[in-house]
């Protein structure tokens, strides 16, 4: 049976109270896929990867609920991150939601940033993870040491197959276990559209969405919401895998490029 998993660490429930559980994995099987097990090991986190320097990503953000960490996002304007609708479904109360940037510790350093507005795509599917994107607007503007905004591709640009890209995230250490409490990174690379589909199924890999990974290179539980990055660019967002992370299914990042999902980023945001 193929496992599937939401990258983040809240899904569609809500946001963390007093006791923070806002790291708990939710798992997701969307209808129609098949699940298959013993496909690798779950191993919780940025499979693979390792601790970086913030100062290399000053466009990663760690997307918070009343102070804790639960998804990736990226800065992409003065006023604008990126992240999975997935996320952010259903639009939470804004006065809960923060963004900490300019920092590789998740719990401490960088500035703290108040959200002002959230827009999920509006054809997002919570069963396909289809249209698995969304933009939040800050009260202020993004600055301060090592923030600088992520260029995204053009609508239209293809990523060869085979392209090296770097994810990078706060993921889970362990199964049931805490996030680490600095930024990881990877290095993967871009798997082609027709062996995404033949691995997890032709309906469950739309045109919105585009494949990276390898045994043992992945992104995991408490990624979602975080950047795919290739030549300078965001290519990706981090939105769904198997629930054996790092195993022999690639994971399933949302497609910037995809017209839909670029329309939807510049009819907001303006880029």
């Amino acid at each position: 049976m193929k496992a599937f998993i939401v990258l983040s660490l809240w899904v569609g429930c809500a946001f963390a109270a007093a006791t923070d559980h806002s790291w708990s994995s939710k798992k997701i099987l969307p209808k129609g896929l098949e699940v298959l097990n013993g496909a690798g090991n779950y191993n919780g986190r940025i499979v693979g990867g390792v601790e970086v320097s913030v100062a290399q990503y000053p466009y990663q953000l760690s997307l918070r609920s009343n102070g804790n960490h639960f998804c990736g996002a990226s800065v992409i304007s003065h006023n604008w991150a990126l992240s999975a609708a997935h996320c952010t479904f259903p639009v939470p109360a804004i006065s809960t939601i923060s963004l900490r940037g300019g920092s590789a510790s998740h719990i401490s350093g960088g500035v703290i940033f108040q959200a002002a507005q959230i827009v999920n795509h509006p054809n997002y599917n919570f069963n396909t993870l289809d249209f698995d994107v969304s933009v939040i607007r800050i009260t202020t503007s993004f600055s301060g040491n090592n923030i600088a905004p992520i260029p995204l591709v053009p609508a239209g640009t293809e990523a060869a197959i085979g392209t090296n890209c770097i994810v990078s995230g706060w993921g889970l250490t362990a199964v049931g276990g805490k996030i680490p409490t600095n930024l990881m990174a990877v290095n993967i690379p871009i798997v082609s559209q027709t062996t995404c589909s033949r691995q997890w199924g032709v309906a469950s890999i739309t045109g919105n969405m585009i494949c990276a990974g390898q045994p043992g290179r992945d992104s995991c539980n408490g990624d979602s919401g975080g950047p795919l990055v290739t030549g300078g660019r965001q290519v990706g967002i981090v939105s769904w895998g198997a629930t054996q992370c790092g195993g022999s299914l690639p994971g399933v990042y949302t497609r910037i490029a995809s017209v839909s999902i670029r329309n939807f980023i510049t009819s907001i945001v303006g880029i």
